[in-house]
């Protein structure tokens, strides 16, 4: 049942955001820019990250990574947090949000699984929203 919440939020989120756009054809968009290094490696843990819960879940029987209380998941939407606080000069963009959703992907295993959310699912989220915010607050302030 949490992670049917937990998808509707994400769900919520990421259509906000694009609300906000006017409604273009595909080649009008602006070609997204290149990751940087802490994105490539935000992005590339969350998938790992989401590869090994989602083979603990299924796979095998024990509960090291998908333990119930779960709170290591935080860590990758905390280091978004902070990677969007501290780098000014990453904007708010697609390519940042995708990163972002990257960090809360593990969850999406438990959502796919029969096994509850971890009850760190909501402070996960909350982590992304902050950061999220960030960002889109930040990229609306006029340069100076």
């Amino acid at each position: 049942m949490g992670g049917i919440y937990a998808g509707v939020l994400i769900v919520i989120v990421v259509l906000r955001y694009m609300v906000g756009r006017r409604p273009a054809a595909y080649h009008d968009l602006p070609a997204p820019r290149e990751r940087q290094t802490p994105e490539h490696l935000l992005t590339w843990a969350g998938g790992l990250v989401t590869l090994a819960v989602h083979v603990e879940l299924f796979v095998t029987q024990t509960e090291h990574l998908a333990a119930y209380d779960g709170y290591w998941l935080n860590l990758l939407p905390l280091l978004w947090l902070g990677l969007t606080v501290y780098r000014r000069d990453i904007p708010g963009d697609r390519t940042a949000t995708n990163v972002g959703l990257w960090t809360v992907a593990p969850y999406v295993a438990y959502a796919l699984s029969p096994k509850e959310m971890p009850e760190s699912t909501w402070l996960s989220l909350c982590l992304f929203g902050a950061a999220f915010l960030v960002g889109v607050l930040r990229d609306q302030r006029p340069p100076g």
